[in-house]
Order: structure tokens, then sequence, then C-alpha cells
């Protein structure tokens, strides 16, 4: 149990590599998104569902809005990612 905590946390570690700032939040319900920048300057979103990290998104060419939408889509359960 201890070597599978310790492999979640350094997984954990590299996706918060990849997203430099966080610009917004979107919730509703049990679900929440969070809009990111990444270090390379792509706009993307990490989901989240009853408070545990689902996946990350990221959309390279594409807007800030376009990234928002995507998060805001996510949190009515228009849009999902599993």
């Amino acid at each position: 149990m201890a070597i599978w905590y310790l492999n979640m946390l350094q997984e954990d570690e590299k996706r918060m590599k990849d997203f430099d700032q966080k610009y917004h939040d979107y919730w509703q319900s049990n679900r929440r998104a969070e809009v990111y920048k990444s270090v390379q300057g792509h706009w993307g979103v990490r989901f989240f569902e009853d408070k545990m990290w689902v996946t990350d998104e990221i959309y390279k060419g594409h807007s800030e809005v376009y990234a928002e939408s995507a998060a805001e889509n996510y949190v009515l359960g228009i849009k999902n990612v599993r």
C-alpha cells in the first residue's frame, strides 16, 4: 500500500509540472474543473470528480475561452472525460 501511495504522489507531481498558473475554477455538484496555462503557453483544464483528479487536457492552438468552455461544459454535465 505504501509503495502505491508513493507512486501516486510522484505521478501527481509530474502532472503539476505541466501547468504553470491556474486562472479559473468551475464547479457544480461533485464536479470541478480548473483552467490552467501550461509552461509551453498552451491552455488546458484539470478535471475532478468527487474531489478526485480524473484527467488533464491541453488544448494546443486554442484560446483561453476554448478552455473555459470545456471546463464549464464538464461541470454542467455536457462534456464527459472518462
